[in-house]
């Protein structure tokens, strides 16, 4: 909980607590977007609007309701009907455990055409409609507004009862040929002394077991969150009793990749319940489905632009959800003061944006006042405003800090940066290579193992829209020449940056920082020297000139990164000498727009993702794309035995088009060969041409190196006993057993050697003690003593740990000692070794995920006794001897 407010504000909070005793406050009881029973058969049943009545056989849905818009959660009948039904129903029970704390009720309800609202039977309220009412009575007049507006009543305490309370609606068409109907209702009990939400719900710290939930309220009260899996029905609750207007409630115990509905309120008061309110926790490390970011940079000023480019991105989601929120700085302009995070930043994006999605903060220069001087404060507003990780709590290292942190979402390393703070008493800055902030960033990239990094703060190194980076020394200038090549040296892949007031999106860049004699670095870009691929290519992927997709493999060194611009999420405009910059493919300083990135195991897709028209109707627009793939254009040699099935699986996601197997569109294709000789196979992506290739040779014949008798991969509890067998062998230097988790990408699991030339039988084994939850694909393969290797087949098994915690150990010689360690949920385990009198040589704290972990020890000569304890209270102890 976080408490940074002067005591002057104490007193102001106070004074408005006693002025809300004396006056009504609002607490929701049914929210827009509640679920309805509705009946749209074009029948009146009697007596259907009384408690007495059973709707159990009409089906049910969430506001809005009815046709013909577009924007309908549920879709009721007769949108293709000629003519249309004139009346639609619709149910709903409700509890009021006691009415009469309530000074009365305030009713709001969309409506196209006219409404009749029953409670309990009895109607209390019309609109739109004639005095005389009966099932095919039609609505006075056109809904002009198309239900958008609420139409608001208020009832009296003295309209419902303690308990159930059946509120029955009915909507009438204005005329048979309407194209329209829309329904959504809200009830609202008025309170004395209560309190209203002035802030959120936002969502904060979100990982694949936890989300922490925060929002203000105008008085003090203590805070609930209640959640669960289903709309309406809220089986868990979270108390804190603490009395305060700035609330932040962690929930805990979730499954990973699961959606869960909240509500926010305190002990005698919800505040929100919309189905809006949902969390989907974050995926399972080891996740195989694509995962969906969407970037803001320079957002808040609460301009029509910043509106109209978040309403382009949700049309553009539809009903996807996004699995991370980044803000790239500039969140608030143009002091970065409480209420212009208020008025613009919460106020903007509160309804669509913060109440489900999981956001992921980096500051700019105007959420430090724009001020110089303001660098080295952590007491302002953006820090009193979000919660951020600074123990490594969602992946990555432990930073100390809020200023800058990394965590990990799927297989993608994010790192949030701060280019504008200070560091270490005011002194170093993000530029400074030996300062707190780089040094942590070193450590954070090369214990990294994710196979996509992300890294994203405020300046931008390369720009020419609203700023201009060959001429601004600090913090431009000094990014360049002498940070960012250590962001290269790491492999990261995209790096993105607002500050300019635009979209702009480089080359694959490698190696261009700097020439410190020559001012404006710009008029030295040379794409042959200071691209990856050595020309112009665009990696547009749309089939085009110079369009193959980015292509290079994960354990590549310094394979160039794309440095995206993004600031014109909010603010747009204004252009630099020499815009565009020669080292970027597609600059636009004219049109207002977020970054959007997909990440589909080895496949990065991204997008510039502005709009057209203004309000209502926007439109997204896609004005620049690009494509990065991994690890894929490979070549793989097979031999199998005569009539022995082969599956041969293209290495990236997307189209398929295999030429040599009746034109197969499929990711997989098995083949099966009768005869001896070498075949070869290909395929490609169906959209590229040969940009993206796979080639297969492979050599059928009646002898291999080795003869293989039997190959089983077995489930044994929490670990797969992976046995085979050989009839004979020639020249076999060792075996190989490879795990993937989506039968594409294999990781090495382990290697035993081989007998060299024999006729004997030998049986082999390679235990996974730390199998992945889901589905794990083993493959097996053979090296000769000349370095050639030969595949000899893919087995699967299925695997759901009955154990939270595990681990395994490797003693590999020469006192180094492997450690290897993961749990089903991300969880904190405390490593402990011990010597044989019991001293603790070393402890330390490791996060651990499903992903698992391998920490890597050097000891001495000696016996030990290793520790692991989970910070859920299991304990694991291993026994080593050094030799």
């Amino acid at each position: 909980m976080k408490n940074h407010y002067p005591k002057i504000l104490v007193i102001v909070i106070l004074f408005l607590v006693t002025i809300s005793a004396k006056t009504s406050v609002s607490q929701t009881i049914v929210s827009y977007g509640s679920s309805w029973k509705y009946l749209d058969n074009d029948t009146r049943p009697a007596n259907w609007q009384t408690v007495s009545f059973s709707d159990a056989a009409w089906p049910s849905g969430p506001g809005q309701l009815g046709y013909g818009d577009g924007d309908e959660a549920t879709v009721v009948a007769c949108a293709a009907c000629n003519p249309k039904y004139i009346t639609t129903y619709f149910r709903k029970t409700i509890n009021i455990p006691d009415p009469t704390i309530y000074t009365n009720f305030t009713l709001n309800v969309k409506r196209d055409d006219g409404v009749v609202v029953y409670i309990n039977g009895t109607e209390r309220y019309a609109n739109n409609m004639p005095a005389f009412r009966l099932h095919s009575t039609l609505a006075s007049a056109v809904a002009a507004d198309d239900g958008n507006t609420p139409q608001t009543t208020t009832l009296t305490s003295t309209n419902f009862i303690a308990g159930n309370n059946v509120i029955a609606v009915e909507i009438h068409q204005n005329s048979t040929a309407s194209s329209d109907i829309t329904f959504d209702l809200e009830l609202i009990g008025n309170v004395p002394g209560a309190t209203t939400l002035t802030r959120g719900p936002y969502l904060q710290m979100g990982n694949q077991t936890g989300i922490t939930i925060r929002w203000r309220t105008a008085a003090a009260t203590n805070s609930r969150v209640t959640w669960g899996t289903s709309f309406g029905t809220y089986p868990n609750i979270v108390d804190d009793a603490v009395s305060t207007t700035e609330h932040e409630v962690r929930i805990n115990g979730l499954s990973p990749d699961t959606k869960y509905y909240y509500t926010i309120g305190s002990t005698t008061q919800t505040l929100q319940a919309a189905n809006t309110n949902y969390v989907q926790t974050l995926p399972p490390a080891n996740t195989t489905r694509k995962l969906r970011f969407l970037a803001l940079g320079d957002c808040g000023n609460a301009s029509t632009n910043q509106v109209d480019v978040k309403n382009a991105a949700l049309s553009y989601l539809g009903s996807n959800d996004l699995d991370g929120l980044l803000t790239i700085g500039d969140n608030a302009y143009s002091s970065g003061l409480d209420n212009e995070f208020q008025l613009s930043f919460f106020d903007i994006y509160k309804n669509d944006l913060f109440r489900n999605k999981k956001l992921y903060m980096a500051p700019g220069n105007h959420d430090y006042g724009n001020s110089s001087a303001n660098t080295g404060v952590r007491n302002n507003a953006y820090y009193n405003n979000f919660t951020l990780p600074t123990a490594g709590e969602l992946g990555g290292t432990a930073s100390g800090t809020e200023a800058y942190y990394s965590y990990d979402i799927g297989d993608v390393h994010f790192v949030a940066l701060d280019s504008y703070g200070r560091e270490n008493a005011n002194t170093t800055k993000l530029y400074d290579t030996l300062g707190a902030q780089c040094v942590w960033l070193k450590n954070d990239l090369a214990v990294n193992t994710k196979k996509w990094v992300v890294v994203y703060f405020h300046h931008p190194p390369y720009t020419k829209t609203s700023h201009n980076s060959d001429t601004e020394t600090a913090d431009l200038m000094l990014i360049r020449e002498r940070f960012i090549r250590i962001l290269e040296r790491y492999g990261v892949d995209l790096i993105l940056c607002g500050h300019s007031h635009g979209y702009e999106r480089s080359y694959l860049l490698k190696n261009y920082f700097n020439n410190p004699s020559t001012p404006l670095l710009d008029a030295n870009f040379n794409i042959a020297t200071h691209t990856a691929t050595g020309n112009n290519q665009n990696a547009k992927y749309d089939g085009t000139a110079n369009s193959c997709p980015y292509n290079y493999n994960s354990g590549q060194i310094n394979h160039g990164s794309v440095y995206i611009v993004a600031g014109s999420s909010g603010q747009i405009g204004g252009s630099a000498a020499g815009y565009p910059h020669d080292a970027m493919y597609y600059s636009n300083n004219t049109n207002g727009g977020s970054f959007y990135f997909e990440v589909d195991s080895n496949r990065l897709d991204a997008k510039f993702l502005s709009y057209s028209g203004t309000g209502g109707a926007v439109v997204p627009v896609i004005r620049d794309q690009f494509t990065i793939f991994k690890d894929v254009n490979k070549t793989t040699n097979y031999s199998v035995a005569t009539n022995a099935p082969l599956t041969l699986t293209a290495s990236w996601r997307g189209t398929y088009y295999w030429p040599n197997n009746g034109g197969a569109t499929t990711q997989s294709v098995t083949i099966n060969n009768a005869v001896n000789g070498t075949f070869n196979y290909t395929v490609r992506d169906a959209n590229s041409g040969s940009c993206v290739q796979d080639a297969f040779n492979v050599t059928v014949s009646g002898t291999l190196p080795i003869a293989l008798a039997s190959f089983t991969a077995t489930l044994n509890k929490d670990k797969v006993l992976l046995d085979w067998t050989t009839s004979q062998e020639q020249n076999n230097k060792y075996f190989t057993i490879d795990r993937s988790n989506d039968g594409s990408s294999f990781n090495f699991l382990g290697k035993v050697n081989g007998a060299g030339t024999t006729t004997e039988t030998n049986a082999y084994q390679i235990t996974d003690f730390a199998p992945l939850d889901g589905t794990n694909f083993y493959r097996l393969s053979q090296t000769d003593l000349d370095g050639n290797q030969k595949y000899y087949g893919i087995k699967t098994v299925n695997f759901k740990s009955s154990k939270n915690f595990k681990s395994h150990i490797l003693n590999n010689g020469n006192g180094q000692i492997s450690v290897a360690m993961s749990n089903v949920k991300t969880v904190q385990i405390n490593m402990r070794i011990v010597d044989i009198l019991g001293k603790v040589i070393s402890t330390e704290t490791i996060t651990v995920n499903n992903g698992g972990v391998v920490k890597n020890l050097s000891l001495k000569q000696g016996v030990y006794v290793l520790v692991l304890q989970s910070e859920t209270g299991e304990k694991v102890t291993h026994k080593i001897i050094v030799q």
